[in-house]
């Protein structure tokens, strides 16, 4: 555990006997179609298919439904390289829930019946009414199905997140202003506030808003709600939950939160240290304003040796999170994996990588 760090409230861990299994929620925004919010795809409008590429590079170890791995503009890979690299040492489970993905991914996967792309918040409403709150129930029968002795790590996909994640922490009444992270080292925050400030007025949001659901509805996206409806599902089942994200799985805390559930000891979350350490965000603050109980497990990985220019990146502020990679991470070393090891392994399926593309 040398290369982990754990900030806060003593976390209830993983053990050797545990049954893990890895859940990733994917859906699309428009709202990351906005030029300059998301660079989790070489172009604006590429970032709706980004989710879906994700977890059938994930599951399959290729993309399918285009021969593209998803990479930045600068050409970065996506982090499910590393968390495909960690899932092989950690040989456990997938699950990909499917609750609004611009396009449906070319793998088995579960597909909730509300599933719903969010819309463009500043311009339209996230969700058509009533939407939000079938997600939630959804989710959580998902997870009372499921967790009959399993324990979860709990991942995302969705470009432009931070930005509606940082709308609905606002809308909960939690100061998240230049608080929420970014794949890019520049966080264009004043944009993601102008953004969030147009979907206010145009919704008549006025903070703390008491209606969780018709918040979200207005200024939020299918994935932050899907993921709260699961763990709480999880929650009632027994299980313990490691959130395997950034300042994104804040939100998921905040409705959580706003809706009273108690998280009764059991839940956590993982990270990246790219993260956590990142000057331009604040994931340690906006744990401890929403959920102060919560530990933060932070993975202290570094690719400074890489032979690979693109995995280079990550040390420079790029990318730092997502598909579940930093909560894998801190799974390896609870269990004991070298951080040595752990890069071997993803320098591997990145020339693995390579040498596909190549072909």
């Amino acid at each position: 555990m040398g290369w982990l760090r754990v900030h806060g409230s003593p976390s209830p861990g993983f053990h050797a006997g545990d049954r893990l299994a890895l859940v990733v929620f994917i859906a699309s925004t428009r709202t990351s179609t906005i030029p300059g919010i998301s660079v989790a795809g070489p172009s604006p409008e590429a970032t709706l298919y980004t989710p879906a590429l994700d977890v059938e590079y994930l599951v399959a170890g290729r993309p399918i439904t285009f021969n593209v791995i998803p990479v930045t503009p600068e050409g970065i890979p996506t982090p499910a390289l590393i968390s495909r690299a960690a899932l092989k040492l950690l040989n456990i489970p997938t699950l990909i829930v499917d609750v609004g993905s611009f396009l449906e991914p070319k793998i088995p996967h579960t597909r909730m019946p509300s599933r719903s792309v969010g819309g463009s918040i500043d311009s339209e409403d996230a969700l058509a009414e009533g939407v939000s709150k079938k997600l939630f129930e959804e989710s959580r029968l998902l997870a009372s199905t499921l967790s009959k002795g399993l324990d979860f790590i709990v991942g995302e996909s969705m470009p432009g997140g931070t930005t509606t994640a940082l709308s609905i922490m606002e809308a909960l009444g939690y100061k998240a202003r230049f608080r929420v992270s970014s794949a890019s080292p520049s966080n264009p925050h004043d944009l993601k506030v102008r953004v969030v400030e147009r979907a206010f007025k145009r919704s008549n949001i006025n903070p703390p808003e008491r209606d969780v659901f018709k918040t979200i509805d207005r200024v939020g996206d299918p994935l932050h709600i899907s993921i709260a409806g699961f763990l709480s599902g999880a929650l009632e089942g027994g299980s313990k939950i490691l959130l395997a994200g950034g300042t994104q799985m804040c939100a998921v805390l905040a409705i959580l939160k706003s809706l009273g559930v108690e998280l009764g000891g059991r839940v956590m979350v993982g990270t990246t240290g790219w993260l956590v350490n990142d000057s331009q965000s604040d994931m340690r603050g906006l744990l401890n304003d929403i959920a102060p109980e919560v530990p933060l497990l932070a993975a202290e990985m570094d690719f400074s040796d890489s032979p690979f220019e693109g995995l280079k990146y990550y040390d420079k502020g790029y990318v730092k999170e997502g598909v579940g990679s930093g909560g894998l991470l801190t799974v390896l070393a609870v269990k004991g994996w070298s951080k040595g090891d752990v890069k071997r392994a993803v320098y591997g399926e990145y020339g693995r990588v390579m040498g596909y593309e190549a072909r």
